[in-house]
């Protein structure tokens, strides 16, 4: 199995770290990317925070990866770790 690249466990623990900074616990995390993405492959990755799971978002395009915490808290947690820019 491939390992995860560099690049993307930084760009993934620079949005992680405010999400868990402001208390989300790392277990009600999880990582989204498209099904044709190379990341999604694996179930998990280890971050300097903890594990974080990694799921594949059906409705995401590839280019696109997000970090949402699971439903059922008010005020749930979000943040953009790839976000295509748009075009003008």
């Amino acid at each position: 199995m491939n390992h995860i690249s560099h690049k993307a466990q930084g760009l993934v623990e620079l949005a992680l770290g405010p999400l868990i900074q402001s208390g989300a616990p790392i277990e009600r995390l999880a990582l989204i990317v498209s099904q044709k993405s190379e990341i999604v492959q694996h179930q998990s990755m280890e971050t300097q925070f903890g594990t974080l799971r990694i799921e594949p978002g059906i409705y995401v395009p590839k280019g696109l990866a997000y970090i949402i915490e699971d439903p059922g808290r008010r005020g749930r947690v979000f943040a953009w770790v790839i976000r295509k820019q748009r075009r003008r």
